[in-house]
C-alpha cells in the first residue's frame, strides 16, 4: 500500500507539471477602500521599447475591451511620439494628467514585462493513462520517456496596474497584478493568454468589467 501511495503522488505531480495553465496569476493587490470600479474612459498603456509589440498589445486589448462595453483607447494614438521617446519630468507628467482629465479619461491601465526566465518542465509523463497495459514490461516501455524528456520554455512575468485619474482625488492605485505567461511562438497568442487571465481577474475583482 505504501508503494501505491507513492506512485499516485508522483502521478499527480507529473500531471501538474504538464497540465499547468499557460497564464497564471502569481499575486495581486486591490485597494481595500474600493469595492468596485467602472471606468468612464480607460487609457491602455503598454510599456515597451518595441513599438510593434506595443501597437499589437494595445490594439488587441482595446478592441477586446470595447466588445465588453468599455470605452477604451490606445496610448499609442493618444500621445505624441515624444511621450515615449524621451523621459518625462514630474512637471510634464502633471501636464499629461491634465490632458487626460480634459479628455475625460478617468482610469489608466499600465502593463509591462518585469522578468523573463527559462524553465525546464517534464513532458509526456505517464502518457496514455486510460489504456490498459497487460504487463509491467509494456507499461514501462511506453512510459519510460518520462525519465528522459524535458522541455525548456520561456516564462514572462507581466505586471499590470490600474490607476484612477479622478478629478479632485489623488491618482491612486486601484489594483495591481503580477502574472506569468508561458511564451508561445506567436506574439498574438501570448497576448491572448494574458488578456484572458486579465479579464477573468478584473471581473472577479469587480473592476472595469461587469
Amino acid at each position: 500500500m505504501r508503494y501505491l501511495i507513492v506512485f499516485i503522488s508522483v502521478l499527480n505531480f507529473s500531471t501538474f507539471l504538464i497540465g499547468c495553465s499557460s497564464a497564471t496569476l502569481i499575486h495581486d493587490y486591490k485597494n481595500q477602500d474600493i469595492e468596485s470600479f467602472q471606468a468612464s474612459r480607460l487609457l491602455v498603456v503598454g510599456i515597451s521599447a518595441d513599438k510593434e509589440v506595443r501597437q499589437l498589445y494595445e490594439t488587441t486589448l482595446v478592441e477586446s475591451l470595447k466588445k465588453e462595453g468599455v470605452n477604451a483607447l490606445k496610448s499609442i494614438t493618444f500621445f505624441e511620439n515624444s511621450f515615449t521617446d524621451q523621459k518625462q519630468s514630474l512637471q510634464q507628467l502633471n501636464a499629461i494628467e491634465k490632458k487626460l482629465l480634459r479628455a475625460r479619461v478617468d482610469a489608466v491601465l499600465f502593463t509591462k514585462i518585469t522578468n523573463r526566465k527559462d524553465r525546464v518542465t517534464l513532458v509526456n509523463a505517464y502518457q496514455n493513462f486510460a489504456q490498459s497495459y497487460q504487463t509491467f514490461k509494456n507499461y514501462y516501455y511506453n512510459n519510460q520517456s518520462a525519465y528522459l524528456e524535458n522541455k525548456h520554455e520561456q516564462v514572462y512575468t507581466i505586471e499590470t496596474s490600474l490607476f484612477c485619474i479622478c478629478p479632485g482625488q489623488e491618482r491612486e492605485l486601484i489594483w495591481r497584478g503580477e502574472m506569468e505567461v508561458i511564451e508561445s511562438k506567436r506574439l498574438s497568442r501570448n497576448i491572448h493568454r494574458y488578456k484572458s487571465l486579465l479579464f477573468k481577474t478584473l471581473k472577479q475583482k469587480k473592476l472595469v468589467l461587469n
